[in-house]
């Protein structure tokens, strides 16, 4: 894994946001190492994608007929490891947490959590 200059994974990964919440999936899908894996946690159970092309058919589907965006709220960050760790909260406040691994600015490994909103009820 090649490390990257303090800052520059930060621009990649916000650039990868806006397409997203774009749907500008052939930006998008420019983001992606071709053997991206994306696992992704949800209610105690993890769904594995593997390879670009799988992943977008993936939060292609995701997003059909779906007009919610995100933001970003904060990151972590280890450039020299390739890493960012990113919450995300969406318009209906539900929140994530997304941890990334990056081979040559490419996003090689995302881990995804979904954490709901947070409301407990009391």
């Amino acid at each position: 894994m090649k490390a990257s200059s303090d800052g520059e994974l930060e621009c990649v990964l916000a650039r990868f946001f806006a397409a997203e919440n774009a749907r500008d999936w052939r930006a998008y899908a420019s983001f992606l190492h071709p053997d991206v894996e994306w696992t992704l946690y949800n209610h105690g159970q993890a769904h594995r994608r593997i390879g670009r092309e799988e992943y977008l058919r993936a939060i292609r589907a995701a997003y059909q007929d779906v007009s919610v965006r995100f933001r970003c709220v904060e990151t972590l960050s280890d450039p020299h490891q390739g890493r960012i760790v990113a919450v995300l909260v969406n318009d209906a406040g539900e929140r994530s947490l997304d941890v990334f691994d990056f081979d040559d600015n490419l996003i090689r490994y995302e881990w995804e959590f979904l954490l709901g909103t947070g409301d407990h009820g009391g």
